[in-house]
């Protein structure tokens, strides 16, 4: 299972970001073993971009398409969600405050929602294979 998110070009500011897209107080701490995080989110920084994984698996998923855009904010964004225990998936790409990308499957059946070409799903375990190895 894995709830995560990816934004471009904020590495520096990550939790300064997240601050100012959110609605609430946001009060990070730090755990010594993963790092940053206000409750469940944990935030890391790589390759030019900040990684927000959403540990509780609740809080981003069943988000439409205008939420993401919002949080967004002007900046490039990939959401990556499975669970292996029931088929569920979702992938939303967003870039240049557009959705170019949007994928939902849910209990194990064939996709509810498939907008978008790259990258190219059949399944929730497709979803899953590139969320282990581009996000996470």
């Amino acid at each position: 299972m894995a709830s995560v998110f990816n934004v471009y070009g904020i590495a520096d500011d990550a939790k300064e970001w997240y601050a100012q897209q959110s609605l609430g107080d946001v009060q990070w701490e730090y755990d010594e073993v993963l790092g940053y995080h206000c409750g469940d989110i944990y935030v890391k920084s790589h390759d030019g971009c900040a990684s927000f994984e959403d540990t509780s698996e609740t809080n981003f998923f069943g988000w439409g398409v205008e939420s993401w855009i919002r949080l967004a904010g002007g900046k490039e964004l990939i959401f990556g969600h499975y669970e292996e225990d029931n088929g569920n998936a979702e992938f939303i790409h967003i870039k240049d405050n557009a959705c170019i990308r949007e994928y939902r499957a849910y209990d194990f059946e064939d996709a509810e929602t498939d907008e978008g070409s790259e990258p190219v799903f059949s399944s929730w375990v497709d979803v899953a294979t590139y969320v282990d190895k581009n996000l996470l």
